[in-house]
C-alpha cells in the first residue's frame, strides 16, 4: 500500500497520454520530454485503488447509512434524507483500464492484464448504469480516436447489461488462457490479490453472478437463468469461491492515507457521531443473533452487568427518526454504537469485503428458490450464514444454536423462503459490498427499509442518482434523449429504470 500515493501521482501522466482532445498517443512519442507509456501494473495499481474507494463506498462511509446499518445522530455531520444528488462517472477510470489493455498489448502475457480490463470494463460499467439506468458505452473513450466522438450516444440499460455479461465471460475464458500463460501468480500492481489469477477468476465469476441476480426481473429479456445455470452446472470452467479466504477484500494498515475509518485516533471525533439502526440491528435481536455482540455494544442507560447478553439492552435508531431526538438519547446513552472493541482497538480493523463467499452462497440459494437452477436452498442457505458469521469468529456451538432456531431454519423453496435468503444476505452485508444491501432492497423490498419524518424525499427511498451536471453542460442533446426515453424527461430520482420495470 506503501506504492499508491506514486501510482496516483502517475495519473497525471495517464491523463496527458489519454484525455487531450487534440493530441494523439503517437504525436507523444516525437517529444523526448514527455513519457510515452505507462507500465500496465501502475494503470492497475490506480485502477484499483478508484475500486476500493472506501471514503465512498466503505465501510463506515455514507454508502452504509443508506444502506440503514447504521445512523448519524448529530446533524452537523449528515443526515438520512433521502435527497440524493447525482450519481459518479467513471469514465477516466475506464481511460486508465483501456491505457492498461492497450499497454499490456505489448507484452507476452498480454492476457492477464487484458482478462482484468475486460472485468474492470463489466464492473464500472454496472456501476453507473444500477446507478443512473441508460450511460454512454459503445461511443464513450472515443475522443482520441481517429474518428473523435465527444458526445456519445447513451445506451440502453438492457444493451448495457447485454455487454456486461459478455465482458465477464470473456473475461473468464481469458483469465483461463493468462494461467496457461504465467501460472496463477504473476500480475504486478494487484494489491487486492497480489497476483493470483486463481482468485480472481473466482471473484469474477462471483460478480457475474452478483449481476445474474440483479437481472432477476428482467428474465423475459434477457436469459439470465440460463446462463447463472449453465456456470453453476461447469464449475471446471467457471471457478468459484471455496470459503471466505477467497474473499475480494481491501486491508488497512496503520500508514497514515490507509487507516480503518473507526481507530483510535478517531474515537473522540465520531464514536458519538455513529448509532446502530434498527433495520439492521432489530433483525439480529429478532433472531438472537450472537452476531450482534460482535458488531455493537449495548446501550449503557440498559445494560446490567448482572445480564451482559441481555439483548433488550441493544437498542437502534430508526433511520428515518429526527435528528433532535435521537441526539438526546444518544446522550442519554439509551441508544447503541458500534462495538468499541472491535472498531477501535487498531488503526488496522477488519478487511473490507468487495465481493465474497457468503454473497455467492445466497446468490445460489436464490436462484434455486425461483426455480432456475435445482439444487438444495437450505444448503447454500445455511452455508451463506455460516460464512458469515465465521468472518466476525462467531463460535462453531453458537452457529449450529442459531441455525437450528425455529424463524432461522430454512422454509422451502417459497416466498417465506426467499425472504429468509435476503434478510440474511443483508446482514451479512454489513459494511461490507458497497451499497449491494440497498441495491438489493431494491430489486426485492427485503428487509422493509425505514422511512419516517427524516426523510425529505417525499417519504419514499429514492430508486436512481440524477445524472452529472456535467453531462448537461457537455453532452446535452444525449443525456436529455436518454431522460425522455427512460423517465419522461425528468431526471427524477424516484423514476423507475429498466432494470427495475
Amino acid at each position: 500500500m506503501k506504492t499508491i500515493q506514486l501510482y496516483k501521482s502517475m495519473l497525471i501522466m495517464t491523463m496527458v497520454l489519454l484525455a487531450g482532445s487534440c493530441t494523439n498517443f503517437e504525436d507523444l512519442a516525437d517529444d523526448p520530454n514527455k513519457a510515452t507509456s505507462v507500465p500496465p501494473s501502475m494503470l492497475l495499481t490506480e485502477v484499483l485503488r478508484v475500486m476500493n474507494n472506501v471514503d465512498d463506498e466503505g465501510p463506515w462511509s455514507g454508502a452504509q447509512r443508506d444502506n440503514q446499518f447504521w445512523a448519524i445522530s448529530f446533524d452537523y455531520y449528515g443526515e438520512q434524507d433521502y435527497n440524493w444528488g447525482s450519481g459518479p462517472m467513471r469514465y477516466t477510470t475506464l481511460s486508465n483500464v483501456t491505457a492498461m489493455e492497450k499497454e499490456a498489448s505489448k507484452l507476452d502475457s498480454r492476457n492477464k492484464y487484458g482478462a482484468l480490463a475486460k472485468f474492470f470494463k463489466a464492473y464500472f460499467f454496472d456501476y453507473m448504469s444500477k446507478r443512473m439506468g441508460d450511460i454512454p458505452m459503445s461511443e464513450a473513450l472515443q475522443a482520441n480516436s481517429s474518428q473523435p466522438i465527444t458526445q456519445p450516444k447513451y445506451d440502453t440499460q438492457k444493451e448495457v447489461y447485454i455487454e456486461v455479461l459478455k465482458l465477464l465471460n470473456e473475461a473468464n475464458d481469458q483469465i483461463t488462457a493468462a494461467k496457461a500463460e504465467v501460472g496463477t501468480g504473476n500480475v504486478d500492481g494487484d494489491f487486492l490479490y497480489n497476483g493470483d489469477l486463481d482468485r480472481w477468476q473466482k471473484a469474477i465469476n462471483v460478480f457475474h453472478l452478483r449481476v445474474l441476480i440483479s437481472l432477476s426481473k428482467k428474465t423475459a429479456d434477457i436469459n439470465v437463468a440460463n446462463e447463472l445455470k449453465q456456470m453453476i452446472e461447469n464449475p471446471s470452467k467457471y471457478p468459484l469461491m471455496t470459503g471466505i479466504e477467497d474473499n475480494m477484500k481491501r486491508n488497512f494498515s496503520d500508514e497514515n492515507l490507509n487507516n480503518f475509518p473507526l481507530n483510535p485516533g478517531n474515537f473522540g471525533r465520531n464514536r458519538n457521531r455513529n448509532v446502530m439502526a434498527g433495520t439492521y440491528l432489530n433483525i439480529l435481536k429478532a433472531n438472537n443473533d450472537p452476531r450482534i455482540y460482535k458488531v455493537a455494544d449495548p446501550a449503557a442507560f440498559y445494560f446490567n452487568s448482572a445480564d451482559p447478553f441481555n439483548m433488550n439492552a441493544y437498542v437502534a435508531a430508526n433511520t428515518g427518526d429526527e435528528q433532535g431526538p435521537m441526539q438526546v438519547a444518544s446522550d442519554q446513552g439509551k441508544l447503541s454504537y458500534p462495538n468499541e472493541k472491535r472498531y477501535y482497538s487498531s488503526y488496522v480493523g477488519e478487511a473490507y469485503t468487495l465481493i465474497g463467499y457468503a454473497e455467492q452462497q445466497f446468490i445460489i440459494a436464490e436462484a434455486i428458490n425461483r426455480g432456475w437452477i435445482a439444487g438444495d436452498a437450505a444448503d447454500f442457505y445455511t452455508k451463506g450464514i455460516k460464512a458469515s458469521m465465521d468472518f466476525y469468529a462467531v463460535s462453531n456451538s453458537d452457529i449450529t444454536t442459531f441455525l437450528a432456531r425455529t424463524n432461522v431454519v430454512y422454509k422451502g423453496n417459497n416466498a417465506n423462503g426467499l425472504e429468509q435468503i435476503l434478510t440474511q444476505k443483508y446482514v451479512a452485508f454489513f459494511q461490507n459490498s458497497e451499497r449491494e444491501a440497498y441495491f438489493n432492497f431494491r430489486r426485492t423490498g427485503i428487509p422493509a427499509f425505514n422511512v419516517g419524518p427524516a426523510n425529505k424525499n417525499g417519504g419514499k427511498i429514492p430508486l436512481r442518482w440524477k445524472y452529472p451536471q456535467g453531462e448537461f453542460d457537455n453532452n446535452a442533446a444525449n443525456v436529455k434523449a436518454a431522460l425522455n426515453s427512460q423517465y419522461g424527461g425528468t431526471d427524477d430520482i424516484n423514476a423507475v429504470m429498466w432494470l427495475l420495470k
